[in-house]
C-alpha cells in the first residue's frame, strides 16, 4: 500500500513538472513569435522610411529642374558636384594628411548617384570608401537601389571589396541574415541606410536651395540696376 501511494505521488510530481516544462516551452515559443514580429515591423518600417527619404531627394531634384543646370558651383565644404546626361554624383570626401610629410595618409569618401531623366529617379547608387595609404589597405561598399521609388527595399544589392578583392558581390538584401540573434538587415537599414539617404537629401536639397538663391539675387541685383536707369 505505501509503495503504491509514494508511487502516485512521484507520477502526480512528474506530470506536474512535465505541465510546468511544457508551459514554459510555450512561453518561451510565443516570446520567440512576439520578437519576430517585433523584427518584421521594424523592418517594414524602415523601408517606409526609406522610401520616403529616397522622394524627398527625388522631388528636389524634380522641383530645381537640376538635370538641367549646369552652371553650380557653391558648394558645402569637402563635397563635389557633377552633372552628366543622366545622373548628378555627389560626393563626400575627407582627408587625413600628414603635415611632416606633407602627404595625405587616409582617404574616406561617401559617393550617391541619382539617376534621373528629370522627372522620377530611376536608380540611385552608393559608394563608400576608405583608403588607409600607411597601411596599403582600401575597402569600398557599392549599393545600388533599383527601384527608389517602390515599396520594399529587398531588391537593393550590396558589393563588399578589401583590397580589391570581391567578398560580396552584387548580393540582394532580402539575402542578408536578420534573425533575432543576428539582424544584421535591420542595423543595415537603421544604423547606416536611413541616415546615409537622410545626409545626402540634406546636402542636395542645400545645394539647390544656394543656387535657386543665388540665381534670384543675381536677378534682383540686375533689375535694380534697370529701375536706377530709369531717371537718366
Amino acid at each position: 500500500m505505501g509503495r503504491t501511494i509514494i508511487a502516485v505521488v512521484l507520477a502526480a510530481v512528474m506530470y506536474s513538472g512535465f505541465q510546468a516544462q511544457e508551459a514554459r516551452s510555450q512561453e518561451a515559443r510565443e516570446q520567440s513569435r512576439l520578437n519576430s514580429e517585433v523584427l518584421e515591423s521594424e523592418g517594414k518600417d524602415l523601408d517606409s522610411q526609406i522610401v520616403s527619404i529616397s522622394a524627398k531627394i527625388e522631388d528636389v531634384v524634380k522641383k530645381y529642374d537640376l538635370m538641367n543646370v549646369k552652371d553650380i558651383r557653391v558648394l558645402p565644404f569637402q563635397v563635389s558636384y557633377d552633372l552628366t546626361s543622366d545622373s548628378i554624383e555627389i560626393k563626400r570626401y575627407y582627408l587625413v594628411k600628414d603635415d611632416l610629410l606633407n602627404k595625405v595618409t587616409l582617404l574616406q569618401e561617401k559617393t550617391m548617384r541619382i539617376y534621373s531623366g528629370g522627372g522620377s529617379v530611376s536608380r540611385l547608387e552608393s559608394e563608400v570608401t576608405e583608403k588607409d595609404y600607411n597601411t596599403g589597405t582600401s575597402t569600398v561598399v557599392k549599393i545600388t537601389d533599383p527601384s527608389p521609388g517602390a515599396a520594399g527595399t529587398d531588391d537593393i544589392t550590396l558589393t563588399h571589396i578589401v583590397n580589391s578583392k570581391v567578398m560580396i558581390d552584387n548580393k540582394k538584401l532580402s539575402e542578408v541574415k536578420n534573425s533575432l540573434a543576428f539582424p544584421v538587415r535591420n542595423e543595415f537599414k537603421r544604423d547606416f541606410y536611413v541616415p546615409h539617404l537622410s545626409y545626402f537629401y540634406s546636402v542636395i536639397l542645400n545645394i539647390a536651395e544656394t543656387y535657386n538663391k543665388g540665381k534670384k539675387d543675381s536677378d534682383a541685383a540686375m533689375t535694380e540696376f534697370l529701375k536706377k536707369s530709369v531717371s537718366y
